[in-house]
């Protein structure tokens, strides 16, 4: 304490100083409260505290050596106010986002407090925080407690106290600032000429059955009730621990904890929604991704659930929640192949209850008709659990043995990750669904275009894989729980929330796509199969966002998928040829997503300037045709514009063209000519409506964007086709050239792939 100061004076700052040592130590217990660790709030609180203390006191040396720079300041006060600051700072620095993230469950609280409140908990408190200590330097002013002090002390610490409270109002500003579309002018919607719409029910609308919903469970657990107490079907337990051995230490004992279970007593849970009448019906099950182990994923998907159901599709969602991240940490993707094999069990369960008599589900599967359908990780862990379900032996520890053998019929993939497990998986003959989120800045790159690639289509029966880019899709709405933050504070403070979509939206085009593809693979009906080759056939149904689909069946023909050797001049077909002209780029390379890994092929990128005739050429043999039938044949190729810009001429100064600027969508006329001579010529407007390079921006800050995702898009190729007998006049076996014409009245980059052929159906 200065003892220039009468002792009725330096007593102010010591009360500010305590307010602002409690206020901070409440922060720490309540932000343990938080976490939900299964110890109990008061002892989470009184650890919380505990850690807070410890922070503080390793402040006090900290400022104290402050304080003899600020001699005029008693010390005592100072070294409160700066330890109580400094507590604040690395707690908000420091502390994991999965701690914010696990607000989870108000309800279970004990305190008069919404931890979920529209302001949050941290923000709220930093905001009282800062207030009290104006409010306390205020008052120290006006009865004259710094009336000894320099004027240069009085200003320092009005300018500190200021300065608190603007960053206490930004942090406050910016938790209600949704961000800006910066983009808004650089992509279309399918406003515009809409072809004839499929004639089929529209597939997010229920169905002709009835639904009843149950819940299957096994063994004990202290967090849901629903799978314990009040469980329809009784399940059983599996030992899971050979899958996961990375369960131990500090993350086994907490989670033990939580749940009342070990990973040996891993139960089978399960929300069903199976439809009523005579079966056998088809089976899905849904999986979620690494969501807060906390928050429960699995009913974020009952809007799934009963829809699949009332169009007769036994739906699961399947309870994988114990083996998520938490605040203690997740397993990094080592979980993965736990998460693969729990599904298998699952469909071993339901094996099991379709032959046991007089079960509730006795011949009610269909199990030559099976879908997996996951999220996220899950994406991840549906494609590996159709590997396993193959094997012999667990591939990781082939002491662990395998015998499944199920007949798995559509894999469907939503916001896939698809870097967790250490091995890519290829898959062969399985048809595949993949959506991604154009804003889906946990996964910011469209990975499911990864498992895509690595999935090969014999045609010994048709089958067939797409995909689709929704443009404004987060990663979390997917599932109605997760919401539209793809991240847990503080870092949800940086997000650019204003271009997403709503969930509403966002979940409409789920059901369409799913439901869609589970009755054309699960149902064969093939009436919904036009929808996946263009979204506009399905206008009615969709709301009406950007869109770029992917899609290509078993008998799919190539022509030029430039994978095959070095030599752009060569192509697929051993006959075929390839040249070019008015291009000033011209190269062949692997396709790379966002984050600079590889999409998983190859493709030539093609650039012009302006007041080019810009013409890409394939010379095509005549054997390419001699073995193919009457049945009709789409020309089908991969087309994306890119922001790439064009090398700088020799007589221009500048870096090339200004990527800055909104790029097209890519134009472009198809031409085939016969020995003879010209064919048919179509134009790429009158058969497709094609998306402009969909640009985002994840973060509010320009600059943090840039750094964190680099660049503003990525290539994602649309798929485009046009019926060979309007560009062959039904004589396609005398087509001998392929011509692709862009338009070179303004320079150009366009990204192009998989030119070929395949049955129209």
């Amino acid at each position: 304490m200065n003892k220039e100061q009468p002792e009725s004076q330096s007593k102010y700052w010591m009360w500010g100083g305590r307010f602002a040592l409690l206020a901070a130590l409440a922060l720490f217990g309540l932000r343990a409260a938080l976490m939900d660790t299964g110890l109990g709030n008061v002892l989470e609180i009184l650890i919380g505290i505990a850690i807070g203390a410890v922070v503080i006191a390793a402040g006090l040396f900290i400022t104290r050596l402050c304080g003899e720079v600020f001699r005029n300041i008693p010390g005592f006060a100072l070294t409160l106010f700066g330890a109580a600051l400094l507590a604040v700072t690395f707690l908000d620095s420091f502390s994991p986002a999965v701690v914010m993230r696990t607000i989870m469950d108000p309800d279970a609280w004990e305190w008069p407090i919404d931890p979920g409140g529209p302001l949050g908990l941290a923000a709220a408190i930093t905001f009282v925080l800062a207030i009290s200590l104006g409010a306390s330097a205020v008052m120290l002013i006006r009865r004259g407690g710094v009336g000894q002090t320099t004027l240069r002390a009085r200003n320092a610490m009005l300018l500190f106290t200021g300065l608190l409270i603007v960053a206490a109002g930004i942090n406050l500003a910016t938790l209600l600032d949704d961000g800006e579309d910066p983009f808004p002018n650089d992509y279309r919607t399918m406003d515009g000429a809409v072809p004839a719409q499929i004639a089929a029910p529209d597939p997010s609308r229920p169905g002709a059955f009835d639904v009843v919903a149950l819940r299957y469970g096994a063994g004990e657990n202290r967090r849901r009730p629903e799978f314990v107490s009040d469980r329809d079907l009784e399940a059983r337990t599996v030992d899971a621990s050979p899958l996961l051995p990375e369960w131990k230490g500090v993350k086994q004992r907490m989670r033990e904890r939580y749940w009342g279970f070990g990973l040996d007593e891993a139960p089978l849970n399960g929300l069903v929604w199976a439809p009523e009448g005579d079966g056998p019906f088809p089976l899905a099950l849904i999986v979620h991704g690494n969501h807060g182990m906390e928050e429960y994923s699995d009913p974020g998907y009952a809007y799934l659930g009963e829809l699949l159901a009332s169009r007769g599709i036994i739906a699961v969602s399947v309870d994988e929640n114990f083996i998520n991240g938490t605040w203690s940490g997740d397993f990094q993707g080592k979980e993965m192949p736990a998460r693969a094999w729990l599904l298998l069990e699952h469909l071993r369960l339901w094996r099991e209850w379709n032959t046991t008599v007089n079960h509730r589900f006795e011949r009610q599967v269909d199990l030559d008709n099976i879908a997996l359908i996951g999220h996220s990780r899950g994406g991840e862990a549906v494609a590996m659990a159709y590997a396993y379900n193959e094997l012999p032996n667990f591939p990781d520890d082939a002491t662990v043995l395998f015998d499944y053998g199920f007949s798995i019929s559509a894999l469907v993939a939503v916001a896939q990750i698809d870097k967790r497990y250490h091995r890519r998986v290829k898959l062969e003959d399985v048809n595949f669904l993949t959506l991604q989120g154009s804003y889906d800045s946990d996964e910011s790159a469209f990975h499911g275009l990864r498992q895509w690639n690595r999935i090969k289509l014999s045609n010994d029966a048709y089958r067939f894989k797409t995909g689709l880019y929704i443009h404004g899709a987060n990663h979390g709405q997917f599932n109605s729980i997760w919401g539209r933050e793809d991240a847990g504070p503080p870092g949800a403070w940086q997000l650019n929330l204003a271009p997403i979509i709503s969930g509403e939206d966002q979940r409409q085009i789920a059901k369409v796509y799913i439901a869609g593809f589970l009755a054309a693979t699960l149902q064969d009906d093939a009436r919904y199969l036009p929808l996946f080759r263009d979204t506009r056939k399905g206008a009615d149904w969709l709301p009406n966002h950007a869109y770029v689909q992917q899609f290509t069946d078993s008998s799919f023909i190539p022509i030029a998928d430039f994978d095959e050797d070095l030599d752009v001049s060569t192509a697929t077909n051993p006959g075929a040829s390839i040249y070019t002209s008015g291009f000033s780029l011209w190269r062949e390379e692997p396709l790379k997503h966002r984050d600079e890994l590889q999409q998983g092929t190859n493709a030539v990128v093609l650039g012009w300037s302006a007041g080019e005739e810009p013409v890409f050429t394939v010379d095509i043999p005549a054997e390419f045709w001699a073995e193919l039938t009457d049945q009709d044949y789409v020309l089908s190729l991969s087309v994306s514009a890119s922001t790439e810009k064009l090398p700088a001429s020799d007589d221009d100064n500048s870096d090339g063209d200004d990527s800055s600027d909104p790029v097209g969508a890519p134009r472009f006329t198809i031409d085939t000519y016969a020995e003879s001579g010209l064919l048919g010529r179509i134009n790429s407007a009158d058969h497709a409506h094609l998306a402009p390079p969909l640009k985002v921006r994840y973060l509010k800050s320009e600059s943090l964007n840039k750094e964190r995702y680099k660049a503003d898009w990525e290539p994602v190729l649309q798929t485009f086709e046009v019926p060979l007998a309007t560009l062959a006049k039904d004589d396609i076996a005398s087509i001998r050239q392929l011509r692709i014409r862009f338009d070179g009245s303004e320079p150009g980059v366009v990204i192009l792939d998989d030119i070929g052929i395949r049955l129209d159906r």
